[in-house]
């Protein structure tokens, strides 16, 4: 597993196409569920702010998210299984976060699988906070699994 020593060794950039091959490897190994090319292509244009966390130059983490009216929503993040538990999603969000407020947006919303406790706790680490559960939003494998809807005040 790489270790992240040295924070000089990453940056966050905007999404461009041609991370595609890298990002969606990622979601493979990072969802049980994960987007499609299609999916992710439908979501670049003027209302989005889609950025990857390079370590060394190559892609370890990214995320997708859009905005309107006050409102950003994260629609997907993950960081490659290899990166995570380094604080990598720590600096991803605290990223999105400072980007939002200069954005001059005031919320930032998003959904997360009841049973991903790491992510919960780091999203309420962050400042966000429960606001509701969209039952059986999520497929699983054998079924389907919560969602918490969590907003954070920026």
């Amino acid at each position: 597993m790489p270790t992240i020593n040295n924070p000089e060794s990453t940056s966050i950039i905007a999404m461009a196409i041609s991370d595609l091959p890298e990002v969606l490897t990622i979601e493979a190994a990072a969802h049980s569920h994960p987007w499609s090319e299609k999916l992710f292509m439908s979501n670049f244009g003027k209302r989005y702010i889609n950025h990857v966390l390079l370590f060394n130059g190559k892609v370890a983490g990214y995320f997708v998210a859009s905005y309107v009216a006050g409102e950003v929503t994260l629609l997907n993040i993950a960081i490659a299984p290899e990166y995570q538990g380094q604080g990598l999603g720590n600096l991803l969000l605290g990223y999105l976060q400072r980007f939002s407020t200069e954005l001059a947006q005031q919320e930032i919303w998003l959904e997360v699988r009841a049973s991903n406790l790491a992510a919960i706790k780091l999203y309420q680490k962050l400042g966000f906070v429960e606001v509701d559960i969209r039952p059986a939003y999520y497929p699983t494998d054998n079924g389907r699994e919560d969602a918490i809807i969590m907003c954070c005040y920026l």
